[in-house]
């Protein structure tokens, strides 16, 4: 409501008082300049391959599984395929924290125990500090030789050899961060433009730190040192992207990382647009919440670093909240009631720069991560459009930084949903928007006013209803994830079935085993053992 308030406020000190808004728009202009031209010069860095060696010793390991109301079939999916992970010396902890539902998290507590000792799982109720405060939680309880963490998200699986190639790029002591890309598993040639603009961000800003020295978190496919987790004190609880703020007090602590471009887990894209805005949201609110802990570290970080992390942290941020008020004002002041004014036209240029600069250095970035992938400038187009189309949502967020709003961490969904959340609650703000530009454009041509004031009303109204776009991309994902569900419950009925039997079995064998040595005692009256041999439930099962 704080957001809606002040863009009236702004739309009505622009349309009757447009010199008390000038300042700020000239303003807004030029650190949209600033960050255009930063990520248009990192779009055009060639790629980055880091260093990295075979190790020799295996270093022991700790996986941090940590789970919020997750359908148990994807989490016993993720952990069936940590336990193919072709690395001895390591240990899963599982951590479930606040899920009310005992029907959610009891399974997957009896799925672990039959995964082995390498597996543990704990269920803490009434914790704070959301995901960071699940990994801090773990943290206190790994193994006493661990030498490092990975952190992987319930919904991911990763392949067999991760934890091998992970530690060959821990070449120097420096190094506390390995980080991997995220892939998805529920792209499909419908939804591809969604998994491209996700792409965009490692293709473009993940290159750009290993040049530039900045690398961070992503939150899973994660592995850090564990020695260096403990010295900056963990995960902050109130960060709502725990991974963005641990990866700059890494850097903090004299540390540095390193970011792999090659795909070692996969995960689970947003089955509707209602997940896929609260995930953006918390992407692009916790970053700009992290640009408090950049300013702490200026010169304390190489500058090169600082100014990789200010474009890093930026990605998902849009300056556009301003220019779409003063745009929306022009409407009222086109009335002929009102007398527009040379200041008037000044801010009505002056905004609609600010927009076509976002959206042309949007395009640059979908561009440059696209060109040498199969139907470029389609895909290109697509993930430009599925990008802008989440302008205002992300032209919101870094604001309410401004206002000491606090936002809860809200997890991405994955259980598929009968009912569809409704379109009309989330885009209402874009639709409202959007008419009222389609209608000053209508006005603009009625009154024959300038060629560039119906472009900018008909240019930003089409990129406010690009969210419709977005909807109808993230629409098939739902049914074929709903495949992927029943292939994964499937799968894992089958997998507890083996387990089951391997169980039974080795019982008859122990307890036919146990038998023969009490028939079997020697004359010192010591029992004789027939090796019954334990069971192996780490073992993954196709």
């Amino acid at each position: 409501m704080k957001l809606i308030l002040f863009f009236i406020l702004i739309l009505l000190t622009s349309a009757f008082f447009p010199q008390l808004v000038v300042v700020f728009l000239v303003l807004n202009l030029f650190a949209g300049l600033f960050l255009s031209v930063l990520q248009i010069g990192i779009a055009l860095l060639p790629h980055y391959e880091p260093k990295h060696s075979n190790m020799k010793r295996k270093p022991f390991i700790s996986v941090f599984v940590p789970a919020y109301n997750e359908p148990p079939a994807i989490l016993m999916q993720t952990l069936e395929r940590l336990s193919r992970l072709k690395y001895n010396n390591f240990e899963v902890l599982v951590i479930d924290n606040n899920t009310k539902d005992p029907k959610i998290w009891k399974p997957v507590k009896a799925f672990v125990e039959l995964l082995g000792e390498k597996f543990k799982f704990y269920h803490v109720d009434h914790m704070e500090g959301f995901k960071a405060g699940a990994l801090n939680y773990l943290l206190k309880r790994m193994d006493n030789r661990s030498q490092y963490i990975a952190v992987i998200d319930a919904d991911y699986f990763v392949r067999p050899d991760f934890l091998t190639v992970a530690m060959s790029y821990f070449t120097e002591e420096k190094i506390a961060l390995v980080q991997f890309p995220q892939r998805y598993r529920n792209c499909i040639s419908e939804n591809q433009p969604i998994a491209d603009e996700y792409g965009h961000f490692f293709g473009v800003y993940m290159n750009m730190a290993n040049h530039f020295d900045c690398v961070s978190s992503t939150g899973t496919v994660s592995i850090y040192r564990s020695k260096v987790l403990k010295q900056i004190g963990g995960f902050h609880l109130e960060a709502l992207t725990e991974d963005a703020d641990v990866g700059l007090r890494i850097y903090g602590a004299g540390y540095h990382g390193i970011y792999v471009d090659r795909a070692m887990g996969y995960g689970l894209m947003p089955y509707d647009l209602e997940s896929y805005r609260k995930q953006k949201w918390r992407w692009a609110f916790g970053n700009a919440q992290s640009l408090r802990t950049l300013c702490s570290l200026f010169g304390k970080i190489p500058f090169k670093s600082w100014f990789g992390f200010l474009a890093q942290l930026t990605a998902w941020d849009h300056l556009n909240f301003l220019p779409f008020a003063v745009l929306a004002s022009y409407s009222i002041v086109l009335i002929p009631a009102i007398q527009i004014t040379a200041l008037h036209k000044h801010l009505l240029e002056l905004a609609a720069m600010s927009i076509f600069l976002t959206a042309i250095s949007k395009l640059i970035l979908m561009w440059s991560t696209l060109r040498k992938q199969p139907n470029s400038v389609s895909r290109t187009i697509r993930a430009f459009v599925v990008h802008m189309g989440m302008t205002l949502l992300y032209s919101e967020a870094w604001l309410t930084i401004l206002f000491g709003t606090k936002y809860k961490f809200e997890r991405t969904n994955k259980f598929i949903l009968s009912k569809v959340p409704s379109l009309l609650k989330n885009s209402y703000k874009e639709l409202i928007l959007g008419l009222w530009f389609l209608g000053g454009s209508i006005e603009a041509i009625i009154l024959n006013s300038r060629i560039i004031t119906i472009i900018s009303f008909l240019a930003s109204s089409a990129i406010l209803f690009f969210i419709y776009y977005v909807y109808w991309k993230i629409f098939p994902t739902k049914s074929y994830s709903r495949e992927i569900f029943l292939k994964i419950e499937k799968n894992i009925a089958r997998i507890l079935k083996v387990k089951s039997k391997l169980i039974i079995n080795n019982r008859k064998n122990y307890e036919n085993s146990a038998s023969g040595a009490i028939m079997e005692k020697g004359s010192a009256g010591k029992i004789r053992r027939f090796g019954a041999g334990s069971c192996q439930l780490g073992q993954g099962i196709d």
